[in-house]
């Protein structure tokens, strides 16, 4: 009898360490949980502040001001697609340098005029990449 009330004070002894470091643990986690609902509110009103200043008339006019107009941006678009396939011209024209063959041929006409559009030679070279690449495996068959 006397050993059960010993276990049974020391287990209550360490209930209470147990409570007592839970109701610390839960304060602590309490007061950051404050601190989180504080931040996000603030943030919340931070974000519908700056969206009551992005819809302001002023706002938009200044983004009118700021902004580059639709024909300067089509115009650089359109020189960097000259770009883009002047180089491609290029890396064509060594490549019919190495295997002269038709599909490469046409792939150059293409690029040089400008009735098909360059997503149309994309479309022929990985046709033609295929193509080779069929032919590659047919020859290993063999």
């Amino acid at each position: 009898m006397k050993h059960d009330l010993a276990d049974t004070n020391a287990a209550l002894a360490e209930d209470r360490k147990f409570l007592e470091n839970l109701k610390k643990n839960c304060a602590d986690h309490q007061a950051e949980w404050d601190e989180r609902v504080k931040t996000r509110s603030e943030e919340l009103a931070a974000i519908s502040e700056t969206i009551k200043v992005l819809n302001d008339d002023d706002a938009l006019e200044l983004f009118k001001k700021t902004l580059p107009s639709a024909s300067s941006s089509f115009v650089q678009m359109a020189t960097q697609n000259k770009a883009t396939r002047a180089r491609a011209l290029t890396m064509i024209r060594g490549a019919q340098q190495i295997a002269r063959r038709p599909d490469i041929d046409f792939i150059a006409l293409a690029l040089q005029g400008n009735a098909v559009g360059f997503g149309e030679v994309l479309q022929m070279m990985d046709k033609m990449v295929a193509h080779l690449k069929q032919e590659q495996l047919n020859d290993d068959e063999k």
